[in-house]
């Protein structure tokens, strides 16, 4: 799948747009972030609660902080599979016995889903966060369930 694809990056904006508790809680962040889905990334312009630009690669001013992971992670996500605390808390959830969280790393198990730039900001909005990668993930599944 190819985030890049103009027609994923419209349904994306549209899904953001759609989402209230998305602007409610991205209302007075001036900021940019960089999601990652597997090696590909797209970079979002968020200004007073809207997606307003996305970009195929990140700017030369960078990015104030960015949320990335395998595209399982993604696709656990939006399936509902996993939630978001899940997928951003390191550690092993979902186990059945102790011999298979040892064998899935244990405690020691990092985050699917990666958060790393300005942790001010991300505590700042971490609800429209947890939207955004919602609405991210969501139009994952959407494109693969089009294309199967």
């Amino acid at each position: 799948m190819d985030i890049h694809d103009q027609s994923f990056r419209e349904r994306l904006l549209t899904a953001l747009a759609d989402d209230p508790e998305f602007e409610r809680e991205t209302r007075w962040f001036d900021g940019s972030i960089l999601v990652g889905y597997g090696d590909q990334s797209l970079w979002l312009k968020i200004y007073r609660g809207k997606a307003i630009d996305t970009l195929e690669f990140t700017p030369v001013f960078g990015y104030t902080f960015k949320i990335g992971g395998a595209p399982s992670a993604w696709e656990k996500l939006g399936s509902g599979e996993r939630t978001f605390s899940d997928q951003v808390s390191a550690g092993s959830r979902h186990q059945a016995t102790v011999e298979e969280m040892e064998a899935g790393g244990g405690a020691f198990r990092p985050p699917e889903l990666a958060i790393e730039g300005n942790w001010v900001e991300v505590g700042r909005i971490y609800i429209g966060l947890i939207h955004l990668a919602r609405c991210f993930a969501g139009c994952v599944t959407e494109t693969a369930e089009v294309a199967a």
